[in-house]
């Protein structure tokens, strides 16, 4: 009897085990706009307002948002126009993505299952767990922290380094100078 028994915990360790290891997004390898059973209730376009969590602090205009018909759910929809050679969505996409999680949530008082980002090639679904809205809060208090006067790193200007640089010769306070 003991034996079954320990059996059958360790089974249930190794399902748990599965369940936290599974992938947090499914691919296809097509652009797939739109969700099933769902129509659009909120498109980004020209006049439409800002999304507002202010207890978050934050705000975000999603490509589309979607309600699905029978359970009422929010599924927010990010189009990308670039295309991807992999079968993983950029990191900063997703946390792009969690943030809306995160605003829908304080606006509307519903959680989103999922999101979905659709590239110009591949489109992911992505779900909305505990770890990636904690990741993103976290990432989050860096980014404010790191607006905060007293942890202010000044950066060192380098041609080697700056000259590649996206914020070359745009919002960069150090492009004007000489390298």
């Amino acid at each position: 009897m003991a034996v079954i028994f320990q059996m059958g915990i360790l089974v249930l360790i190794v399902l748990a085990l599965c369940m936290c290891l599974k992938p947090q997004y499914k691919v296809k390898n097509k652009r797939d706009l739109g969700v099933r059973l769902a129509s659009p209730i909120y498109a980004d376009q020209k006049g439409t307002k800002l999304l507002i969590a202010p207890k978050l602090q934050l705000q975000g205009k999603p490509d589309y948002i979607f309600q699905t018909w029978f359970l009422k759910k929010y599924i927010p929809l990010e189009i990308k126009s670039g295309t991807l050679k992999e079968d993983v969505p950029h990191l900063g996409d997703i946390y792009q993505l969690a943030a809306y999680f995160l605003i829908i949530e304080e606006v509307y008082d519903k959680r989103p299952p999922y999101g979905k980002l659709v590239y110009a090639n591949k489109t992911f679904t992505i779900k909305n767990t505990y770890k990636i809205r904690k990741q993103l809060k976290y990432t989050l208090t860096q980014m404010r922290n790191m607006l905060d006067d007293s942890s202010r790193v000044q950066p060192e200007t380098s041609y080697i380094k700056c000259r590649n640089c996206v914020c070359h010769k745009t919002v960069c306070e150090f492009s004007e100078e000489e390298n």
